[in-house]
């Protein structure tokens, strides 16, 4: 029977079959001109995006052509990840399994919020967590779910702190429950009376987004020294501890929540799990641990056991497969340590969840602050099903081997400096020329020369990041990049600080 609707004025597998082969096409094409030396990017600036790409929404719909044209335009407005050279992130090209689990996505069109909707989905998303809460060293009372982003998994862990502590204080009466609380029971008194979270200063900003989502606003966030290798000084931790416990009116608040990173983002640093355990143990503070970039050296046993040591005494861990194991867009957990955490924000709908049963929550959106769910574990999933967790480890490994590589070549060149550097190093390795034609820029000033080159030239995509000696080129070592990507790279740059006089190229 024909729709009355004009969005299904044919067969959907008639329309699918014709359109499909002609957007692999378009795809596969993409993906080979950046696998054989396409620019990284199109252009350089906004201003030549805003230029050249001239989009619009017309009032009468459009034939085939007309669709694979605009396709074909977003694409060849877009950074190409294929080519190998995009450095400038904390991800690269995914895998071609979690593109087919895209696909499948998008095919099924399921919201994995309530079990009957999407018994699959659900199921694969309870085997990764279960998966993931093993290899982490979390019991048999474990949980989590999918965030979409690194961002989203921090904030639901501290929201779902504060609806664990205290009571119940603030799932009841938000904000104004927490301060009446720690005013009655804790005996703490004005600014005091409120929750605190701590974290390093080299944490990612989202820990401030969280507060903010939260009601506690950002004055609520302490951020703890760090020192020259990017960890969260635990002595500072420490201090900032007892100060603020002892002190009942202390101006910062009292500390609930205390979030360890595990790979920061511009110098990829582990912060000492053990120790900040042990500290949130005699404090009781909840700790969170943002893996998000890390998190996957836990399939690598040698990391697994050094960098990631003590992730089993942890509340809560955030990470990022749509980083670095190469998932596609977007893939991120939320995990906790105990299960009833993630049910203690659930609201029990009943037209919605008709099984509110706590003994197994089936259903994913009773243990978020959203409803609507796309399955993204599913791509990896499948990349997890295509690989195995040992060829995970050992990618992991791989790109740590590289990255150590290529710090002996940087340190070994007499044009270029280090700068700052985690210990031990994971994936990113902090460089800049030592100047720019015979001194014309030095320091700060040549690295934003270099980065400057290279965004002209779009042939390489690297990012730079201010530190606390100044600002550097960032060179984020992906495991997936050929080698010979990052010595062209290096050749180049040393090319361009020695050579009398930089020219533009296109």
């Amino acid at each position: 029977m024909a729709s009355a609707s004009p969005l299904h004025a044919e067969a959907s597998s008639e329309e699918y079959a014709r359109l499909a082969p002609e957007v692999y096409a378009l795809i596969q094409a993409w993906m080979r001109a950046g696998e054989e030396g396409a620019p990284v990017a199109p252009y350089a600036t906004q201003d030549e995006y805003r230029r050249h790409l001239r989009l619009r929404l017309p009032d009468e719909g459009e034939d085939d052509a007309a669709l694979l044209a605009a396709m074909r335009e977003v694409l060849e407005h877009s950074v190409n990840p294929w080519t190998d050279r995009f450095l400038a992130k904390l991800y690269a090209a995914p895998t071609v399994a979690s593109l087919c689990g895209d696909m499948l996505l998008s095919a099924m069109n399921a919201s994995v919020h309530v079990f009957s909707a999407s018994p699959a989905l659900t199921m694969v998303e309870e085997e990764c967590v279960r998966a993931f809460c093993g290899l982490f060293g979390f019991g048999d009372g474990a949980d989590g779910v999918t965030m979409p982003g690194g961002a989203a998994s921090n904030t639901l862990a501290v929201q779902t702190a504060l609806c664990w502590a205290f009571g119940g204080a603030y799932r009841r009466d938000g904000v104004f429950g927490l301060v009446q609380t720690l005013t009655e029971q804790y005996g703490r008194t004005g600014r005091g009376a409120r929750p605190a979270l701590l974290t390093g200063a080299d944490s990612h900003f989202s820990v401030d987004r969280a507060a903010l989502a939260a009601g506690l606003g950002t004055d609520a966030v302490v951020h703890v020294e760090s020192d020259a290798q990017g960890r969260m000084c635990v002595d500072a931790l420490a201090r900032m501890l007892e100060e603020m416990t002892r002190d009942p009116a202390h101006p910062r608040g009292m500390p609930f929540f205390v979030n360890a990173t595990s790979g920061s983002t511009v110098l990829g640093a582990f912060d000492e799990l053990p120790e900040i355990a042990a500290l949130c143990a005699q404090y009781g503070c909840w700790l969170h641990v943002d893996a998000s970039w890390g998190g996957a050296a836990v399939f690598s046993p040698r990391l697994r056991g050094t960098l990631l040591r003590g992730t089993e005494r942890a509340q809560s861990i955030t990470l990022n497969p749509h980083k670095l194991l190469n998932v596609s867009h977007q893939c991120s957990f939320l995990l906790v340590q105990d299960a009833r955490a993630l049910t203690e924000h659930a609201i029990h709908a009943g037209y919605l969840f008709h099984d509110p049963t706590t003994a197994h929550v089936a259903d994913r959106a009773m243990k978020t602050l959203g409803c609507g769910r796309r399955g993204e574990a599913l791509k990896l999933y499948l990349t997890w099903r295509r690989v195995g967790t040992r060829a995970l480890g050992e990618h992991i490994d791989a790109g740590v081997r590289l990255a150590e590589r290529l710090l002996a070549r940087i340190r070994a060149h007499p044009a270029l400096e280090v700068g700052p550097l985690a210990e031990p190093l994971f994936l990113q390795i902090c460089f800049r020329p030592r100047a720019m034609h015979a001194g014309a820029a030095r320091g700060s000033g040549a690295a934003h020369a270099i980065y400057a080159a290279l965004q002209r030239e779009r042939r390489f995509a690297v990012d730079f990041a201010p530190t606390r000696d100044g600002d550097y080129l960032r060179l984020v070592v992906h495991p997936r990049t050929p080698p010979a990507v990052y010595d062209a790279l290096l050749d180049h740059i040393t090319a361009l600080a020695t050579a009398e006089k930089t020219t533009p190229s296109c």
